[in-house]
C-alpha cells in the first residue's frame, strides 16, 4: 500500500502549479502518489500535470464543479494509508512528509488526523505571519471548535478511520469544507500536532474563501448539526467549546452583514456575543465605523493580529 496519496486540485493553475508538483517531488519521504484532480481547466494545466511520471495519477472532470465536490471525488480515488492535500498554489518543505510521518509514529493508533504550522505569505513571498499551531498532540475537539487553525496545506487524514466512520467532504459546504470534515473526524479521534511550519500557504487577493462569506454562517451551524448527529451526547460533553462555535456563527453572520453595508442587523447579530468576552465587545463596536471595521478585517491586518484573537479556552 502507498503510505501516502497528495490530493492535488487545480483550476487554471498553469502560472504556479508546477512549483507545487515540484515542492512534492522535492520530499525526502518518497512512497507517495499524486491525485491530480484537474476541475475543468481551459489552460497548459493538463500538459503540466502529465509532463510528470506515473506517480501523478491524472484526472479531470467533465464540468467545473465547487472545490468540496472535486476534492470529495479526487478523495474516492486515493489508495495510500494516509491522505495529504496541497492546492496547486501552495508549497511543502522538503522534509514535511518525513516530519509528520515520524510523529505519527509515536502517537496512538487511532491517530485520525495529523497537522502542523504554515507560512502564510503574499503570491510575491512578502510574509505575513508564520502560523503554528495551538494546539498539542491529543484529543483537540473542543480546543478546535473554539478556534479552528489547522490549515488545508499540512494535514495528513488516516484513510482507514474516514472509511471506517464514512466521513468525506459533503457537496452541502462549499465555503468551509476543510472545517466541516475536520471537525467531524477530530469528534472521533486524537490528533497528531508538530509545532513547526512545513508548508507555504500562497494568500491570493480574491480567493474563494473571500468570495464566499454570505455561506460561513449557515456552514458552521450546519457542520455542529451534523458532530452532534453522528457523536449523540458530544455537546453535553463539550458545551462550553459548542457555545464558542455558536458565537462564531453570528459574528460570521455579522461579516456577511457588514459587507453588505447593515450595521444594524450586524449589531443585532453580535448583541448576543456581545456580553461575552472583550473581542466580542470590540467587534460590536467597529460595526459603527464601516472604515475600521474594514480596516480591522483586511485580509492582512486580520491574518496579522489572529494569533491574538479568540485563543483557546
Amino acid at each position: 500500500m502507498t503510505k501516502v496519496s497528495v490530493v492535488m486540485n487545480c483550476y487554471n493553475g498553469a502560472a504556479y502549479v508546477r512549483s507545487a508538483i515540484e515542492s512534492v517531488y522535492a520530499q525526502s519521504f518518497q512512497d507517495w502518489e499524486i491525485i491530480f484532480w484537474d476541475n475543468a481547466s481551459t489552460d497548459q494545466t493538463a500538459a503540466i500535470a502529465k509532463s510528470f511520471d506515473s506517480r501523478i495519477r491524472y484526472f479531470c472532470s467533465a464540468e467545473n464543479v465547487p472545490l468540496g465536490h472535486a476534492r470529495r471525488l479526487a478523495m474516492a480515488e486515493c489508495r495510500g494509508e494516509w491522505i495529504g492535500f496541497l492546492d496547486s498554489d501552495d508549497l511543502w518543505y522538503p522534509d514535511k512528509l518525513e516530519k509528520q510521518l515520524s510523529a505519527i509514529a509515536q502517537c496512538p493508533d487511532d491517530t485520525v488526523l495529523c497537522y502542523a504550522g504554515v507560512r502564510e505569505q503574499l503570491m510575491d513571498g512578502t510574509l505575513i505571519r508564520e502560523a503554528l499551531p495551538r494546539s498539542s498532540s491529543g484529543d483537540i475537539f473542543a480546543q478546535q471548535l473554539v478556534q479552528f487553525d489547522i490549515n488545508m496545506v499540512t494535514p495528513l487524514l488516516r484513510r482507514a478511520s474516514l472509511e471506517t466512520f464514512k466521513l468525506t467532504f459533503d457537496d452541502r459546504i462549499q465555503a468551509s469544507e476543510e472545517y466541516n470534515l475536520f471537525m467531524r473526524l477530530l469528534a472521533k479521534g486524537p490528533a497528531c500536532v508538530v509545532n513547526e511550519c512545513l508548508g507555504i500557504w500562497n494568500i491570493r487577493a480574491g480567493s474563494l474563501t473571500d468570495q464566499s462569506i454570505a455561506r460561513w454562517a449557515t456552514e458552521r451551524r450546519l457542520t455542529l448539526e451534523m458532530v452532534r448527529e453522528e457523536n449523540p451526547g458530544i455537546d453535553r460533553h463539550n458545551a462550553e467549546a459548542f457555545a464558542a462555535a455558536e458565537q462564531r456563527a453570528c459574528y460570521y453572520d455579522a461579516r456577511y452583514q457588514m459587507a453588505e453595508g447593515k450595521g444594524k442587523a450586524a449589531r443585532a447579530s453580535l448583541s448576543a456575543s456581545n456580553k461575552n468576552g472583550l473581542i466580542y465587545r470590540l467587534l460590536y463596536l467597529l460595526t459603527f465605523s464601516p472604515f475600521a471595521w474594514r480596516l480591522a478585517h483586511s485580509d492582512i491586518v486580520r491574518r496579522r493580529i489572529s494569533k491574538f484573537l479568540f485563543k483557546a479556552r
